[in-house]
């Protein structure tokens, strides 16, 4: 395989994660306009503990983009 050629792959791969990426990002979007799904009268502490799980792992994905956080 070229160099051409590997980099093509690579692109294409690079292309198909991102477009996964971008994916999930508007679903996300999506589900906290619509405050993932839960009244506010019906809020409980397993609703903001699932949040607060979502938010440390989404902490540990932009910590590792923007090299913050561990990442530095």
């Amino acid at each position: 395989m070229t160099n051409t050629q590997e980099k093509r792959t690579a692109l294409d791969a690079f292309i198909e994660h991102k477009a996964r990426i971008d994916e999930m990002l508007e679903r996300l979007q999506a589900a906290s306009a619509d405050h993932f799904e839960t009244s506010p009268d019906d809020i409980r502490w397993g609703d903001a503990g699932f949040l607060a799980d979502i938010a440390s792992d989404l902490q540990h994905i932009t910590d590792r983009v923007f090299k913050e956080g561990e990442y530095a």
